[in-house]
């Protein structure tokens, strides 16, 4: 019997149709799941409290990606990747109240 794929070909068809086909006419007893690669597992760096980290979070509306700097499975802090810059916690700083950032005010919290 002839794979999904060895059928596709000599049909001119995609894989999905033989499947389609053979349920059609009954033929799905040797029909195997298509192989499907699994993703890579992506690290997701751990967000730090700070105001470097909302300024991070600030940008991450405007400008992607902004992550922590990831050098062979190692987190960098106060190493900042926006777009194709590292940047320090300082320089993320600046470049957000550039755009507009305002650091939140635990003050307000305070005198509720």
């Amino acid at each position: 019997m002839k794979t999904n794929r060895q059928l596709a070909e000599k049909y001119g068809v995609g894989e999905k149709t033989i499947t389609r086909w053979r349920k059609e006419t009954g033929c799905t007893a040797s029909i195997r799941p298509f192989a499907s690669a699994a993703l890579p597992k992506q690290h997701v760096p751990a967000i730090s409290p700070g105001l470097a980290s909302e300024a991070a979070q600030f940008l991450r509306k405007t400008h992607r990606p902004v992550y922590h700097r990831i050098i062979e499975g190692k987190e960098f802090r106060g190493q900042y990747v926006v777009g194709t810059q590292v940047l320090t916690e300082d320089e993320i700083v600046a470049l957000a109240e550039e755009k507009g950032f305002q650091p939140y005010n635990r003050l307000f919290d305070l005198a509720s």
